[in-house]
């Protein structure tokens, strides 16, 4: 049975995870083969409540999966600052070189007329544009030097981790989130109502310590016993006609 609402490419993760849980329950309860089997039905019966505990988890892989280039649901991504970065400094660096254009050429036209006798009603006001793109020219190189040092200094912050990494982060995130909120509390829950395993112990009979009617052996014959000891019922005092 499969947890309802996961794509494919999740559930062998998600039985995964759930197999490597029962064999951590088996270690830690000794329990048998068809006790962790009955533990695994249940726990897939309620797969699909165990992997809501981890939702969020995996709303946010699911978002960071259709990001990703190459899939069918995936949008095109928004140009980023960086591209908008480069088209400003490109524009910057490209007007004081049209500005520097026009500056010389107007001065140039501007201080020629101004050699003629008399001189052009048109000389002074070519020579005075000419100086106003001399301006511009200036403040765009500024702009064009300033912005090449902001993207200088960009380039050497840290960049922005690949988005395949994010994906592998945070499906990790997503697993240990289903494993602390949903597997292991729920196998911790009927792991405890597992019977106990029994460790029966042999008991070793010794024929000389074990049984509470036990005597000592005897060696040798009764008569021998008798005559050795002195304090049976055969030891008796010699005649007197023999003393």
């Amino acid at each position: 049975m499969s947890a309802d609402g996961l794509p494919p490419e999740d559930q062998a993760d998600v039985h995964r995870l759930l197999d490597d849980a029962l064999r951590t329950a088996r270690l830690t309860t000794g329990a048998d083969d068809a006790e962790i089997a009955r533990l695994r039905e249940l726990a897939l019966t309620a797969l699909p409540d165990l992997a809501s505990a981890a939702e969020a988890e995996h709303e946010r892989l699911s978002r960071l999966r259709q990001q990703l280039p190459g899939r069918a649901d995936s949008r095109p991504a928004a140009p980023t600052a960086a591209s908008a970065a480069g088209v400003a400094t490109a524009f910057f660096a490209l007007v004081p070189v049209l500005a520097a254009v026009a500056a010389l050429v107007f001065l140039l036209l501007g201080y020629a007329l101004g050699l003629a006798e008399p001189e052009p009603a048109l000389a002074e006001p070519m020579r005075g544009v000419g100086w106003v793109f001399a301006g511009l020219a200036g403040a765009g190189l500024l702009a064009a030097v300033a912005g090449l040092v902001v993207t200088a200094a960009r380039n050497k912050a840290p960049a922005a981790p690949p988005l395949a990494e994010e994906v592998a982060r945070a499906r990790e995130d997503w697993l240990r989130a289903l494993h602390d909120r949903g597997i292991a509390p729920f196998l911790r829950l009927h792991a405890t109502r597992l019977p106990h395993p029994r460790h029966p112990h042999p008991h070793h009979h010794n024929p000389r310590f074990t049984s509470p009617h036990f005597t000592s052996p005897r060696f040798g014959s009764p008569a021998d016993h008798g005559r050795g000891s002195g304090s049976g019922p055969e030891a008796t005092s010699p005649p007197a006609s023999a003393r």
